[in-house]
């Protein structure tokens, strides 16, 4: 799946995240994304960086877990939201000489999308779908304070690059444009 709208041809600089099939060892990517500008405008061979594309594993107060041994303090992270389990991050890094150990210097979101008026499709609990692709949990989406989430109300969000159950965007966003009334209340 491709996070950027920009056509990909033959030298197009990408970074990708790749999953391997444990049985054939044949690797695939999950997600692209067309890298067309240096981070923060720096060039990469100036400071020694590199970018990767990393999946959150859990989330902590003061920390976020890139896997069981990496992880970076919540203030590196320049989004405007907190980081969730599944979500897809674009990390710069560098590697701390003589070891196998990364020195984070940014992260931020893969990729982000604004979405108007879309469907929530279905609901369980304090979790649903919207657009049967966008996943959502109440703990972590901002939304109006009196408002929850119902079945087929139409809302704007904001969705980040996720790995979620059947899923490949997270809602961090959600306002209501029209609420559903159920008319057998």
């Amino acid at each position: 799946m491709l996070c950027s709208k920009v056509p990909l041809n033959t030298g197009t600089s990408v970074i990708a995240l790749v999953e391997e099939n444990e049985t054939t060892h044949i690797q695939k990517a999950i997600k692209v994304k067309t890298m067309t500008d240096p981070v923060d405008g720096t060039e990469q061979s100036e400071l020694d960086r590199e970018l990767c594309i990393k999946c959150v594993t859990s989330v902590t107060q003061d920390s976020i877990y890139i896997d069981k041994e990496t992880s970076f303090p919540v203030h590196l992270f320049s989004g405007e939201f907190m980081p969730y389990k599944g979500d897809l991050l674009l990390v710069e890094y560098s590697m701390k000489t003589g070891t196998s150990n990364m020195d984070i210097h940014t992260v931020s979101p893969l990729s982000s999308q604004n979405m108007d008026e879309v469907c929530v499709t279905s609901t369980d609990g304090k979790t649903g779908v919207v657009e049967s692709c966008i996943f959502f949990t109440e703990d972590s989406l901002q939304k109006p304070t009196d408002y929850t989430p119902g079945l087929y109300d139409i809302v704007n969000v904001v969705a980040v690059d996720s790995i979620q159950p059947h899923c490949s965007w997270r809602a961090v966003s959600m306002i209501p444009v029209e609420m559903y009334i159920d008319q057998a209340l």
